[in-house]
């Protein structure tokens, strides 16, 4: 019986030696688990606090980069003054280090250096110092971008990042050119009409004047993208500027000034012209059957053809000299600087019409005729009347009727719907109000690509009443209805154009602030559009930035 209880005990004993055995493995184990566990706790947070700094760093030298751009674009902009830029006063490059040796102290956070260059180069460039495109120099007239690279970091010894900021850089026109005559699509015809105002075309082809013995051009007329025909008398009080040829038979012409083809030839082979001015070519002139005064000369880069000195005399009787194998023609300014200042102006739905110097009242859900008289008849500040939410089959009826203009209104209609616009009722001044305007707009469906661009057909347009205050109409699709019309104020057309017959069309300044700031009637001379006395120079907001 001992023995056998013995032997129990030895088991016994021998059981606890191996259940001892394990329980040390398993503490073991798990001390060894709980080890790493420790260890990669501690590893990502030594990773975490070491991206943290780094980060810090990085954030640190891009608010310092970005400082230092700041400090470039002060100096830019305190250094423009009315009409250029002094470049004395430009830092072109800088350094936030007081002593200039590229070691900055604490004292001189945020740490920072830039360097201006700038591009004559009509689209953007990539920033790039070895690309040609940019020079380190002060921005010019011909400017077109400015380049600020600037490298900022946040103590001596650290990382450093340098942002890349492009912005574009204006010097020109402090006004706007004027409406239909200015823009890429459509044909502006004026036939026995009268167009008061310098006309600009820039549609491709060539312009066909037919305003007949009762109508008139009463400024000068540019041709960016083509030539002179004409397929009616025609008469022009100012300069004529064509880029292609002039073509002149079968019809009078009336000119008070030059008559210029700056790419092209002339022909004139019509009786009974009328030129005020040179008749300068850049190729051969023709007047084979023509006659008429010339109160200038014939100059041509090649020869006379078929010309009888005899029929063509000066308004005093004398001979009209002709002079061959002159230099080509130029005018100033040139053809693709004024296509360049004629750009089409975006109005779309997304268009600022306010602003804090200059409030608006904003109304919606004027649709019918007595509303619009409402909103144009009550005194007060400017007003936008948004017909977004109108009836729009058949296009939205913009009809305000007889109505006394008491303030200066915008009517919007959205690019979504077509304009029915119905101007046979008289709009007139209110007794109180200084000099209104009304803005007439069919907005554009697209307004990032620098043309007009319809989402909806043709506009239409009724207009049989004699309006005294002035009217801008602005319209991407344009009008196909032939009309006569007579209005002051400023014509927008895109696409279809417009094809006046008869009526006149007087082009006056209008404005509206902060959208629509000085809108012209010319090219030239005190108010247009390149006025000599009156140009502006602006750096603009910043285009392009990225970061390294």
């Amino acid at each position: 019986m001992l023995e056998l209880i013995e032997r129990l005990r030895g088991r016994w004993r021998a059981r606890r030696a191996d259940e001892a055995g394990a329980v040390l493995l398993t503490v073991v184990v798990v001390m060894l688990v709980g080890f790493l566990i420790a260890a990669t706790i501690a590893t990502s947070v030594m990773y975490t606090a070491q991206s943290n700094v780094t980060n810090k760093s990085s954030t640190q030298g891009f608010i310092a980069a970005e400082s230092g751009r700041d400090v470039a674009v002060a100096s830019l902009s305190g250094a423009i003054g009315p009409k250029d830029i002094d470049c004395s006063l430009v830092s072109m490059n800088d350094d936030s280090d007081a002593n200039g040796n590229g070691v900055s102290d604490a004292s001189e956070a945020p740490h920072w250096r830039y360097q201006i260059w700038s591009s004559d180069s009509f689209a953007r460039p990539e920033p790039s110092s070895t690309s040609g495109d940019w020079a380190m120099s002060c921005p010019t007239t011909a400017t077109k971008w400015v380049w600020i690279e600037s490298t900022g970091w946040e103590a001596d010894g650290a990382a450093d990042t340098t942002t890349d900021s492009i912005y574009p850089w204006f010097h020109g026109p402090a006004t706007q050119p004027a409406g239909t005559l200015a823009f890429f699509e459509g044909a502006f015809k004026a036939t026995k009409s009268t167009y008061q105002g310098d006309l600009v075309i820039r549609d491709v082809g060539d312009y066909e004047c037919n305003n007949g013995a009762s109508g008139s051009i009463d400024g000068d007329l540019w041709v960016l993208n083509g030539g002179l025909v004409i397929t009616d008398d025609c008469t022009i009080t100012g300069n004529i500027y064509t880029r292609g040829p002039i073509v002149i038979k079968n019809h009078k012409l009336t000119v008070g000034l030059d008559v210029m083809s700056l790419s092209g030839e002339i022909q004139l082979t019509a009786g009974s012209v009328k030129i005020g001015g040179d008749v300068y070519a850049a190729g051969n002139i023709t007047t084979k059957n023509g006659s008429g005064t010339v109160d200038g000369s014939f100059r041509t880069t090649g020869t006379m053809v078929d010309h009888d000195a005899a029929a063509w005399k000066r308004t005093d009787g004398s001979s009209v000299p002709a002079l061959t194998g002159q230099t080509a023609p130029t005018v100033a300014p040139t053809l693709d600087q004024v296509f360049e200042a004629t750009n089409w102006i975006e109005l779309t739905s997304t268009t600022t019409w306010s602003s804090a110097t200059q409030p608006t009242v904003s109304y919606s859900g004027q649709c019918t005729s007595s509303a619009l008289k409402t909103v144009l008849g009550s005194a007060g500040d400017r007003a936008i009347v948004d017909m977004s939410g109108c009836p729009s089959a058949g296009g939205i009826n913009v009809d305000p009727g007889d109505v006394s203009l008491a303030r200066d209104v915008v009517i919007f209609v959205p690019a979504t719907a077509t304009m029915d616009l119905n101007l046979s009722g008289t709009i007139k001044k209110a007794s109180a109000a200084t000099d209104p305007q009304l803005f007439i707009v069919h907005a554009d469906s697209n307004g990032a690509d620098g043309q007009p661009t319809c989402g909806t057909g043709s506009d239409k347009l009724t207009a049989s009443a004699t309006n005294t205050v002035r009217i801008m109409i602005y319209s991407a699709c344009g009008i196909t209805k032939t009309m006569s019309l007579t209005l002051s104020g400023q014509l927008y057309m895109g696409n279809d154009g417009l094809h006046l017959n008869g009526g006149t069309f007087n082009c006056e300044p209008m404005s509206w602030k902060p959208t629509l700031s000085g809108l012209s009637c010319g090219v030239r001379g005190s108010g247009g559009i390149f006025d000599p006395t009156n140009t502006v120079t602006r750096l603009e907001k910043l285009a392009y930035q990225t970061e390294r």
